[in-house]
Order: structure tokens, then C-alpha cells, then sequence
């Protein structure tokens, strides 16, 4: 597996490829940079003299990106917007709540962003030109890193340390992972086949690979220090991730060999709203792992029988 790194810079984060592959947008420091896949012909794309990141190709001749910088009398927010790559014809597309991490559907026609309207962070969606926003998802705690399916029928994201899997009509959310690690950054490929996400299970955080229906690990980085938000390319042969491991944080792409596999297969870890509902709730209380994903008043009631069913349970003795 060939590995490089195509920058050199200081502060270099989210790469995000064009759409034919050629070419790598990323941030550099507070401003927007695209260069050549290999690093060469390196420029600045935008900078606005305030913070700008997350920047993503929209088609081949623009891009999205978030910024501080805001429209005469709009609120003072991080927002999203969309630019030409030649750093012209700039437009916001959110105001009234800091939103970022925008990640355009397969199709074109949709964007998957985080923004806080309220306390934390969750999964919205828009209309490509800044319309039609709907809230995905509204827990407790921050939302982030949304990732479209090949297919534009789901959109993966990190909660709590571990990633889920969520219909993109918000109606029904899988849990993928369930350990202890953190677990964040899902990236699935072109072909579904494969979900690349960060994790610290090896003591340092690094670039792993799961099947995509979350199912085993492979583990594609063991360099010391932070590897973060990876990226397919287009073709799928192909990562570009952050490393710092010279000390700075610069882009690096990582070419896969083209017989990857997960011969592992660990215990099934997903968690399935509709799946799991007919399972066995005696099974759920002895391992101590109810799988319904629910609001809060149905999570007390589920707490207070599990409490109940254990008490019940451990005088049978069978606990």
C-alpha cells in the first residue's frame, strides 16, 4: 500500500476530492486551498481574513465550504457557502445558527451539514441552493462528520464515540459501532462495500476500515499521533487523510491494494430500531445491552423495566 504525503504546510486539514479524481481541495491554516492530487500546483482558492474550512467540491468548477465571514446584516454565525474555483461568485446558504461540515448527496441535489440551533451540534439536510432545511437528528450532544451513502439513501455520522447509520429521512438510525473506543470521521466508498473511520482502539488515533454494514476492522494507519477525516476517491482506490506525524498536520493519500479484505468477523455490533424490536427482552436485560435507539421519555420507561426485570430476575436466581 503506497502512502504519501502531498503537503507541506502548517495546519492542513479536510481534503476533499474533485469529482474526477484529479484534483484535492483542503484547508490550510484559516483559508481554502486546492491543489493537484499529488500535491503539485498548490494555490490559494479563497480567504476571506476571518476562519474558512470544511471545504468540499460541489461540481468540478465550485466548491462548498464553511466560514465565519457572513453577508451585509446577516447574523454572526459560521455558515455555509458556496464558491467558484476561482474564488469568485460567493454565496451563503445558512444563517441563524453556526453551521458547517457540508457533504453534497451523490446526486447533486442535497447537502448533509451539522449546525446548532439549540445547545449542540446535529445532522441537517438542505436543498443544493440553501432551501428546504430539515433536522435529522436532535440528541443530546454533538452530531458530526455526515457521510452520504453511495446511493443517497442514508447518511453516516458520529455520536457519543460510535457511528450510526440513519435513513436520510431521519425515520430510522442504526448503530454501528458499540464498544468503548472513539470511534468518528465515517467515510463510506463509491461501491458501499467499505466505511473508512477514525478510531483510537490501537492507543493511537488512526485510520481503520469496516465492512459497510459495520460488521469487522482492518486497520490502515499505525503511525504515532492523530490521523483524521478521510476521504475516498471517486474511483475508490484511493484515501486522502490528515496525519501530523511530522509534527505539522499536512494531507496525505494512501493508495489501497486492490485485494483488501476483513477476514475478521467480529461480533455483530449493530443496532437496529426496527430489527431489534422482536428480539428477545429477557436476552437484552442479562447482557445488559437494550438496542432500541429512542427519545427520552421512551429511554426512562426502558430504564425502569430493565431495573425492574433485573430485580425480578436476580430473585429467580438467574442473575
Amino acid at each position: 500500500m503506497e502512502d504519501i504525503q502531498v503537503t507541506s504546510g502548517v495546519n492542513e486539514n479536510s481534503p476533499a476530492w474533485s469529482p474526477d479524481g484529479k484534483k484535492l481541495v483542503y484547508a490550510s491554516d484559516q483559508d481554502i486551498w486546492i491543489a493537484n492530487a499529488d500535491g503539485t500546483g498548490a494555490r490559494k482558492l479563497y480567504s476571506s481574513m476571518s476562519w474558512d474550512g470544511d471545504p468540499v467540491f460541489f461540481d468540478s468548477n465550485s466548491i462548498l465550504f464553511a466560514s465565519e465571514q457572513v453577508d451585509a446584516f446577516s447574523s454572526r454565525f459560521v455558515s455555509i457557502h458556496r464558491i467558484s474555483i476561482d474564488g469568485t461568485g460567493r454565496k451563503q446558504l445558512t444563517t441563524n445558527a453556526d453551521s458547517r461540515d457540508p457533504i453534497l448527496s451523490p446526486e447533486g441535489d442535497r447537502i448533509a451539514y451539522i449546525s446548532r440551533i439549540g445547545n449542540d451540534y446535529d445532522i441537517w439536510i438542505m436543498a443544493a441552493d440553501g432551501s428546504s432545511k430539515v433536522r435529522l437528528t436532535d440528541r443530546k450532544g454533538d452530531e458530526r462528520d455526515p457521510s452520504w451513502s453511495p446511493d443517497g439513501k442514508y447518511i453516516l455520522y458520529s455520536y457519543g464515540g460510535n457511528i450510526f447509520r440513519t435513513d436520510a429521512s431521519g425515520a430510522r438510525t442504526v448503530q454501528l459501532t458499540n464498544d468503548t473506543f472513539q470511534n468518528t470521521n465515517p467515510a463510506v466508498s463509491p461501491d458501499g462495500a467499505w466505511i473508512a473511520f477514525v478510531s483510537n482502539r490501537s492507543g493511537n488515533q488512526d485510520i481503520w476500515l469496516m465492512n459497510g454494514d459495520g460488521k469487522g476492522t482492518l486497520q490502515l494507519t499505525s503511525d504515532k499521533g492523530i490521523q483524521k477525516d478521510p476521504l475516498w476517491s471517486p474511483d475508490g482506490n484511493r484515501i486522502a487523510y490528515v496525519s501530523d506525524d511530522t509534527g505539522e498536520f499536512n494531507i496525505r493519500v494512501m493508495t489501497l491494494d486492490g485485494n483488501l479484505s476483513i477476514s475478521e468477523q467480529i461480533e455483530q455490533t449493530e443496532k437496529d430500531i426496527e430489527e431489534d424490536s422482536g428480539s428477545s427482552v429477557l436476552q437484552q436485560v442479562l447482557t445488559g445491552k437494550p438496542a432500541v435507539i429512542i427519545g427520552a421519555a421512551g429511554l426512562v420507561v426502558v430504564v425502569f423495566v430493565i431495573i425492574l426485570l433485573q430485580k425480578i430476575l436476580k430473585k429467580l436466581g438467574f442473575v
